[in-house]
């Protein structure tokens, strides 16, 4: 490190939602978090490498900063685990434009690849008379950089400085004004039209479909030709250059990733071309539970070796499926295998092969005997609660350790709940699962921050964790998913709820139910997490009880226990409900306690619907607003979900297709 008075810098790079949070699928996802990471571990670099030092995040042992200033040493991460903002001290006569350069450049580079490899060769196609001027306009003004500078000042310790230096931060992004290129100087004269993932920018080909949609269609035609089939870039899709690079970049040669980025991601041999999709996500409990079943090996053979859509960053979830985990999720479910526009099958017969193979599906549905998969998967979002004023009271070493120790647990945690991991860095953390495993995940890792804040920072006061998971329709565009979690997680677990919170949420079609939210250390979280996982199956699936507490014990009635004032009151009016109810609702199972009184049959009910109790409380976090727990009947409607969506659940069965079998089904 050079000598002399260090400055601090703290730095942003942005926009982070328009970039990570557009996303079509759960490829573009992965691949905005890993490219906005990849964009800060340049930045860091630049200041190492200058003589500086990265103040917050701890990053001396991060892959990526390691391989960008060492080269080797290190596998090339699959996951980014760096945050877009970060806080440096720099030399004297060394400025923060070295990280602008460095973000830039590297941009520059990889943006290039792309274009060169996809979109050069049908730029002729294009309706811009410079179709390369809007590229380099679209990806030099995508980017912006924002810092502030802050000098010491006499008296003030390292902790001082840094909340001074973000309020100083968050001051400059209020002031901002970002304006976007102005691509109406190369635009042809029908203007063209917006990108369908980022629509501030214009899409490529420069056509208005209003009235060149055949040559809009040709010149993406083209371009999907070039990058190799639908899945790379479905049909339909019209995107701009910074989504075009998002999309496309995995699918660049090795050795120009090398190049480009400085490594392959999942190395060469497990390049991240695809991703696990949602409707994988949705049916990987269903599909455990039938990869052994004796009809599996005929709809295996009627599949043969095409929709193997599945690709090694899921090998932890297909290790023991055998074939099966391979294979394209939508291949089992029957509204999903039926969408012809969605799900394309590129044949001569393709609407026989089609039906043969909802015929196999639904045989195989029937010879598994437990219905049919789930139709929803889960998002988990995390994120720490009043870091700022953490770090102002306990100083940067100590949040820099409980970041990396809580770091090293995150991506291990989601594998072994059967999740896939899609950004881990510092206190935030983003993962996709299936509806069973979600809630226990998140409990989990935030068991691990609690240990890891004790550890870093021992007694005393520690920053907390919330969390929001969001069971959604595989069909729900994933931006709209990904949009509504960050909602639900600020204005529900965080400022609702007082932090310290879990909260959830359905989307079904484009409709969100009421939020379920409760402090961590409630019980209402254990009971939520067994209701999810099947552990509570009889009472989710009592319909008599749900609508005791939704009708009978609406909210007029409800309000009166909201206080938590009339606790054993509330308990016996539901065991009540609860014993006149479970003998039509589970007739093979006989009422608790056949022989006994009435009093003790009531005991031994109230002790079957406890966990239901505790799921209808909710309970405030910490620093909410609302300091008492309140019973929320809309939890009956995450009863009746977890239900349906269990493997065996509520779906029906589906009739057997009368179609012949001939053979190999091809």
């Amino acid at each position: 490190m050079t000598g002399g008075v260090m400055k601090h810098v703290i730095l942003s790079i942005t926009p982070v939602q328009e970039f990570v949070g557009q996303a079509r699928r759960t490829r573009d996802l992965w691949a905005g978090s890993y490219l906005l990471s990849w964009l800060s571990a340049q930045a860091m670099a630049a200041v190492k490498e200058a003589g500086g030092e990265i103040v917050m995040p701890q990053v001396d042992d991060d892959p990526m900063i390691r391989l960008l200033i060492h080269r080797n040493g290190v596998t090339p991460p699959v996951v980014g685990s760096l945050p877009n903002q970060f806080t440096a001290r720099l030399p004297v006569g060394v400025g923060p434009e070295i990280c602008r350069e460095a973000v830039q450049g590297a941009w520059r580079k990889l943006a290039e690849a792309v274009w060169c490899k996809f979109v050069k060769p049908v730029k002729e196609l294009s309706n811009f008379h410079d179709l390369s001027a809007v590229w380099t306009q679209q990806i030099e003004g995508f980017w912006e950089i924002a810092w502030v500078v802050v000098p010491p000042v006499g008296g003030e310790d390292g902790r001082q400085t840094l909340k001074r230096a973000g309020d100083l931060l968050r001051r400059r992004k209020l002031w901002r004004s970002h304006l976007l290129p102005d691509e109406y100087a190369t635009l042809g004269r029908e203007g063209g039209d917006h990108c369908q993932l980022m629509p501030d920018w214009r899409e490529l080909s420069g056509y208005a479909r209003s009235g060149h949609a055949t040559e809009q269609d040709a010149f993406w035609a083209e371009l999907r030709e070039r990058a190799g089939d639908t899945v790379q870039l479905a049909e339909g899709e019209r995107l701009c250059a910074p989504a075009l690079v998002k999309r496309l970049f995995p699918i660049l040669m090795p050795n120009v990733l090398r190049d480009k980025i400085g490594w392959v991601p999942g190395n060469d041999s497990g390049r991240i071309c695809s991703w696990p999709s949602t409707r994988y996500m949705a049916v990987l409990p269903w599909l455990r539970r039938v990869a052994n079943t004796p009809f599996i090996d005929r709809f295996l053979d009627l599949v043969g070796g095409d929709f193997q859509s599945e690709s090694r960053s899921a090998e932890h979830l297909a290790s023991d499926l055998g074939r099966i985990g391979r294979l394209d999720g939508n291949l089992f479910d029957r509204d999903a295998l039926r969408n012809t526009k969605d799900f394309p099958i590129a044949d001569n017969d393709a609407g026989d092969r089609r039906m043969k193979l909802e015929a196999a599906r639904a045989a195989l549905v029937t010879a598994a005997g437990i219905g049919e998969p789930a139709t929803h998967y889960a998002l988990l979002l995390m994120d720490g609660d009043r870091i700022g004023e953490a770090l102002a009271q306990a100083g940067p070493g100590a949040i820099a350790t409980l970041f990396k120790r809580f770091g090293e647990q995150v991506t291990q945690t989601i594998r072994r709940h059967d999740g896939i991991c899609i950004y881990a860095g510092g206190d935030d953390v983003l993962a996709l699962l299936s509806v069973p495993d979600a809630v226990t995940c998140a409990c989990e890792l935030r068991r691990h921050w609690t240990g890891a804040a004790e550890a870093a920072m021992g007694e005393g006061s520690r920053p907390t964790i919330s969390a929001a998971v969001i069971f959604a329709e595989a069909t729900v565009p994933l931006r709209l998913v990904l949009a509504r979690a960050h909602e639900v997680l600020d204005e529900v677990a965080k400022n609702g709820n007082g932090r310290d919170s879990l909260a959830a949420d359905i989307i079904r079609g484009g409709d969100f139910s009421r939020s379920w939210v409760s402090q961590w250390d409630a019980p209402g979280v254990e009971a939520f997490a067994g209701f999810a996982s099947g552990q509570h199956a009889p009472l989710a699936a009592s319909s008599g009880l749900l609508h005791a507490i939704g009708g009978r014990f609406g909210a007029p009635v409800l309000d009166l226990f909201a206080d938590g004032g009339h606790d054993d009151d509330f308990e016996r009016l539901l065991a009540q409900a609860h014993l006149r109810n479970r003998s039509r609702d589970l007739p093979a199972m006989d009422a608790p306690g056949g022989d006994l009184s009435e009093e003790a049959r009531l005991k031994i009910a109230r002790e079957e619907i406890r966990p239901l109790v505790a799921l209808l409380r909710e309970v405030p976090g910490g620093a909410g607003a609302r300091r008492e727990p309140r019973l929320n009947p809309d939890a009956a409607l995450f009863l009746r979900f977890f239900a349906r969506q269990s493997v065996g659940g509520a779906r029906s069965q589906v009739p057997i297709p009368d179609v012949a079998d001939t053979g190999d089904g091809r």
